[in-house]
């Protein structure tokens, strides 16, 4: 992954780096790191290298990082952006070149984090798979094949209909990198994609393979609408289609 800073102060440029490859490393995503201390340093090399993610601050001299934007824009480029910025006055101008996240300084690693957190759910969602760590090797599942997730032995099983990938983050970490409108977290130990329920009764989700999801009884309503819902929007895009 590709990443480029752009600041005028160095002390920034030096905090945000520091902050991005912590994330990365916890990640275990390669990446690298170009810093710039002028939009205008950034411009020229956007002419020879691509950027996955960039970062601008706001207040600079000479081009600003709203300008800055504006040229990446018109290029062409879809890379996506996160401003740093002193001031909250610019969001609108944030919003209308599309960026996915506005940090405030003075920075910290919380908030850097947040920022990297809500990339990697556009890139996740755009490229329909997620990368989980298994043993020593990054593993990609399709979203359209992940069937359910289980916690055993704490251990996280995800479940596909050609293998099951171990892995050892949290459920809640696992949820963050699943797009919402597909994937119920029915219990505090799974997580299922409701495309492959086949039906419900008064304790489960039954899959279409058979495989039985526990749901706690203090939420089986709650589950029971949320299904419905979910089944209900299927047949409404469905029928937008047709």
């Amino acid at each position: 992954m590709n990443i480029g800073i752009c600041d005028d102060l160095c002390s920034d440029l030096a905090l945000l780096e520091k902050y991005i490859l912590h994330y990365m490393n916890t990640q275990s995503i390669d990446c690298t790191i170009s810093k710039f201390e002028s939009g205008e340093d950034l411009l020229e090399n956007l002419k020879y290298k691509q950027y996955d993610i960039l970062f601008l601050d706001i207040y600079m001299e000479g081009k600003n990082g709203i300008e800055i934007a504006h040229t990446i824009r018109d290029a062409g480029l879809e890379c996506l952006i996160i401003f740093t910025t002193t001031s909250p006055d610019h969001a609108l101008d944030g919003f209308e070149v599309g960026a996915v996240h506005y940090l405030m300084k003075p920075l910290n690693y919380e908030n850097v984090k947040s920022g990297l957190e809500r990339c990697k759910q556009v890139f996740t969602q755009s490229r329909q798979y997620i990368e989980v760590k298994s043993g020593r090797t990054i593993t990609r599942i399709l979203l359209n094949d992940l069937i359910f997730a289980e916690i055993y032995s704490n251990t996280l099983l995800i479940h596909t209909p050609s293998k099951e990938v171990k892995t050892y983050i949290s459920l809640d970490e696992f949820m963050k990198l699943l797009p919402a409108e597909n994937f119920l977290r029915c219990h505090r130990s799974y997580v299922v994609n409701m495309n492959f329920i086949a039906s419900q009764d008064d304790s489960d989700f039954v899959l279409k393979d058979g495989v039985r999801i526990p749901i706690p009884k203090k939420d089986r309503q709650l589950m029971r609408q949320k299904y419905s819902d979910y089944l209900f929007s299927t047949i409404r895009r469905r029928s937008s289609v047709c």
